[in-house]
């Protein structure tokens, strides 16, 4: 070969030495924690092995012998003293597979110098070698490379192939070794092929042990067994039940031939888990032999392992999974379960888990084993946490079920024992979750009216046992047993469940709702009043439960509850409404009810009357408000329609209770009434007009009236005075309107008649109130206004009040024009009813001679025009039957004689003969036989002139 070229000798060397010295860098590289490119660098490496047979790999058989001894020592020290890597992080995955890795390199180092063994020692060599491959194998299928474990199994073929070979002089002991090894490398090359899935694969290598026809020892057997079992049980969990049940069998036979007592102590769990593990995969077969087989491994395992509770876990399986087993015998294992298992988290759930499945078939069954579960082992155990579980399960099951007879009974049984047993009580999540399930049957009862059995369930919410519902739900479960008390007619049950609710549950508006229902059907007012009370106070936001109370009370029959109850909502809201209700609709709702029961036993009840009162004074603020501009929608629920209906209302209370009732009731309706009615003019619809005058008129009339008489009654004189000032502006009011009225031609004459006659009252009343009041500027006005319409019927009390006006102007010491219009006034009186009737001349005759008394102390002139006008009357009605009174003209004659006197004696002649004169003219027609004339003419002629 040409120099400068590489031989091939070469290259085998440096590729050898560069091996070397990498397998001599690898305990540090092993001690170092951030070696990132190690595991790369040992693949590398592992590709290139194992190196062929050469005399340069001969010559390093020593150092690849001694360094493959070290590098394999130190995976295993690292294995064994180092803390295990976490395969499930990335750092600890790295450390694993570098540690696979390091042991395929260790393996393959030697197996490259053991090719390079003489023949003579081959045998010793193959045995060495094949354990250390299957180990390594071992730990590369642990760690999924089966890549490498391929590689390194192949390389173990060799030598079982060696070891299968007979030897002449062959050590006993190496040949037992190696069919031991031979059957390993089987089982190892079994594992791979059931790794990768290949099971045909994995059948050939295990038809290869059996082949070996060879016992194996209690160890071998075990681990076989365990090979095997695991691969059963992968095979089961993939659902491959018949490879499932082939390999378990395999398992279980291998297993069997041995003597447990020559096994480890693991080997009965193992042949437990096989059996187990067979059981399921028949059962998984669904086949009828299949099943009839797994009953017989479980009686196999009654046998060994009866107290296991995976034991009866699988009878538990098997019974589920036939259609006509008897829950008796799911509740027999289920039973000796409770009884012999040691209780713990996971076992406590397997047999809730097993309840819960019962359930399906048989309600009754499944309860009994809770009850065994609750009063056999949990009271025990003291786990509150269990004794709840199991308690919430028990009533779920109970609540549910439509055929559980006597559940009432048996659950109050239950809560009570449960009482009894434990020392605290139910957690307040647990308590909610089982009250929640007792609430719906209380629900469902209720709703289908079976209110005896509602009760029942909400008297078992509020057992003892859950004292820690919360005063929330403990309040909401005694308002059901209210109202299914109610609906049975036991108020006094309710009213005791109503004693015993919480404060808070008691003072909540609802409840108080409820006992005014109560209250209402038992008849006990206070409660009634009470339970109102609550409601309203509680209601700042929402009057629902207040509307409520008005139609319980409607619904009964029961006015006068229904009465307050709207009256409640007015004064909680001040007279208007919540947002959402229609306020003039309640304001007459409630007027009508209160009208209704205005009159009782054909007399007025003052109370109903003031809260009508109320209603009409509070629709007439809000009618104001509504024709303010702008308005809100609440105020435009007031309409021209709503305006009538109250003003008629008013007016219809007003006119037709006026004489019975009281003045200050009456002016307070009258006053909504005329409030209304101008509303109504504002709205200008020409359909009131004609009906709206006539009924203010009135309404003005009626008040000025009412006024005067409270005015005449009060004893304080401030209200008096204040009583006067409104008669008069209601006077003033009417007289305005009265002017008007009549001087259209829409009335007819007993209209007008009747417009007049009152006009003339309120203006007596007007002349009162100035009188009162000391107005007395005001009298010319009021005395015209007497003549404005002729009314002769009323002189008599008019000429009674000019003579109470001019008494009281004369104490009141005024200026004498108002006495002389006073009496001015009075001397009309009597002309006008002398000349429009001259009927009543007994009337006239007072009026004559109390104008002439009134008039000689201011003016003389008068006095003598009464003596005038008497003697005029009584010459016009002389021998008539209506003549002019003896005794009044008696009395002016004689008076007027006696002033002559008086003025003669005062030598005053010329006065003296005129009153005298005209005392003698009045004797004229005295109808006495001349017997005053007589004696007046003889007293006459003595008196001597000048």
């Amino acid at each position: 070969m040409a120099p400068g070229h590489p031989t091939a000798k070469s290259e085998r060397e440096k590729k050898l030495k560069s091996l070397l010295s990498f397998a001599l860098t690898l305990t540090k590289r092993f001690d170092s924690t951030h070696d990132v490119t190690l595991v790369d660098d040992l693949q590398t490496h592992i590709r290139g092995l194992p190196l062929q047979s050469s005399s340069t790999v001969t010559a390093k058989h020593d150092e690849l012998d001694r360094t493959g001894t070290d590098l394999w020592n130190l995976s295993t020290r690292l294995r064994r003293d180092g803390p295990q890597p976490n395969m499930h992080t990335k750092e600890g995955g790295s450390k694993n597979r570098a540690l696979c890795l390091l042991r395929v390199f260790a393996f393959l180092l030697l197996d490259s110098a053991g090719g390079q063994a003489t023949r003579g020692r081959e045998q010793k060599t193959c045995i060495r070698l094949i354990k250390i491959a299957l180990k390594a194998a071992r730990v590369c299928i642990e760690y999924k490379d089966m890549s490498n474990a391929t590689k390194v199994l192949e390389r173990a073929a060799d030598y079982q192939e060696t070891l299968s070979k007979d030897t002449d002089g062959e050590n006993h002991e190496e040949a037992a070794a190696g069919k031991r090894l031979r059957a390993e490398y089987f089982a190892v090359r079994t594992t791979l092929a059931w790794r990768q899935d290949r099971m045909d694969t994995a059948e050939h290598m295990f038809s290869k042990i059996k082949q070996m026809n060879w016992a194996f020892t209690p160890s071998a057997a075990e681990n076989l067994a365990d090979l095997l079992y695991e691969m059963g049980k992968d095979l089961l969990e993939k659902r491959n039940y018949e490879l499932a049940v082939r390999w378990l069998e395999r398992a279980y036979d291998v297993i069997g031939e041995q003597e447990l007592e020559m096994l480890s102590s693991e080997a009965g769990e193992l042949r437990l888990s096989i059996m187990q593990g067979i059981t399921q995969a028949y059962m998984k077969h669904k086949s009828t032999d299949t099943q009839k087989k797994a009953w017989d491994m479980v009686k196999l395992l009654e046998i060994d392992y009866g107290e296991k509770l995976v034991v009866s876990l699988l009878k538990l399986e098997l019974l589920s999974a036939e259609d006509t087993t008897d829950s008796g015998q799911i509740y027999a294992v289920l039973l000796h379960m409770i009884h012999s298992m040691v209780l713990n988290e996971t076992n406590f759930k397997t047999v809730m888990h097993h309840v819960h499945k019962l359930k399906e078939r048989s309600t009754v069954t499944a309860c009994n084993v809770l009850d065994d579960l609750i009063g056999n082992r949990l009271f025990t155990e003291e786990n509150q946490n269990w004794i709840e579980r199991a308690v919430i399960t028990r009533i779920w099951i109970s609540t549910t079920s439509s055929n559980f007879e006597n559940c009432l009974e048996v659950l109050k049984e239950l809560f009570d024992t449960i009482q009894q047993n434990t020392k605290t009580r139910l957690a307040a999540p647990a308590t909610h979750a089982a009250q929640t399930l007792l609430w719906k049957r209380v629900e469902e009862a209720y709703n289908q009216e079976q209110y005896a059995v509602a009760e029942s369930w909400c008297r078992i919410c509020l057992h003892p046992l859950f004292e820690k519902a919360g005063e929330l739900n403990r309040s909401k479960i005694a308002r059901k047993v209210i109202l299914c008390a109610s609906a049975r007619q036991d108020y006094a049950a309710a009213r005791e469940v109503f004693s015993k609710m919480p404060d808070t549950g008691k003072d909540e508006p609802i409840t108080r709702y409820l006992m005014y229902k109560v209250a209402l059907h038992s008849g006990e007012s206070d409660l009634v009043a009470e339970s109102l009370d609550h409601v309203c106070r509680q209601s700042s936001k929402d009057a629902t439960l207040l509307y409520a109370c008005v139609m319980e009370a409607q619904n009964t029959g029961n006015k006068q509850q229904a009465i307050a109850a709207l009256q409640k909502v007015l004064q909680k809201y001040d007279y208007s409404a919540p947002a959402g209700v229609h306020l003039p609709a309640l304001l007459r709702c409630t007027a009508r009810l209160l009208m209704a029961e205005l009159i009782i036993d054909g007399g007025l009840i003052s109370d109903i009357l003031e809260q009508i009162c109320a209603v009409f004074e509070g629709a007439s603020t809000h009618a104001k408000a509504s024709q303010r501009r702008p308005s809100n929608p609440a105020q435009q629920l007031f309409t021209p329609s709503e305006f009538e209906w109250y003003s008629k209302n008013a007016y219809n209370l007003s006119l037709k209770y006026c004489a019975e009732i009281q003045p200050g009731h009456l002016v307070r309706l009258l006053s909504t009434c005329i409030e209304f009615i101008k509303i109504l003019q504002e709205c200008n619809l020409p359909e009131h007009k004609v009906d709206l005058s006539l009924r203010l008129l009135f309404c003005d009339f009626l008040a000025a009236c009412t006024f005067t008489t409270l005015a005449r009654a009060d004893d304080n004189i401030q209200a008096c005075l204040q009583h006067y000032l409104e008669a008069r502006k209601y006077g003033q009011e009417f007289r305005r309107i009265a002017a008007d009225e009549l001087q259209t031609e829409k009335h007819g004459e007993s209209a007008k008649a009747d417009i007049i006659s009152k006009h003339f009252q309120v203006v007596k009343l007007e002349l009162e109130a100035a009188l009162k009041l000391e107005q007395w500027d005001a009298l010319d006005e009021l005395f015209e206004e007497c003549w404005k319409y002729k009314s002769p019927d009323h002189y008599e009390t008019l000429a009674d009040l000019v003579l109470v006006t001019y008494s009281t102007v004369v104490k009141a010491n005024l200026d004498g024009k108002y006495q002389s219009k006073i009496l001015t006034v009075l001397q009309k009186i009597i002309n006008l009813s002398w000349r429009v009737t001259g009927n009543d001349i007994d009337k006239l005759s007072r009026w004559i001679r109390c104008l002439f008394q009134l008039a000689l102390t201011f003016d003389e002139s008068i006095s003598l025009k009464c003596l005038d006008q008497a003697a005029q009357i009584a010459s016009v009605r002389q021998g008539s039957s209506d003549h002019y009174p003896s005794v009044e003209l008696e009395w002016l004659a004689t008076t007027s004689f006696n002033l002559a006197v008086d003025y003669y004696l005062q030598e005053i002649d010329p006065k003296a003969k005129t009153w005298a004169e005209k005392a003698l003219s009045l004797t004229e027609w005295a109808e006495d036989g001349g017997q005053l004339k007589d004696a007046l003419t003889e007293r006459y002629s003595k008196l001597v002139w000048k």
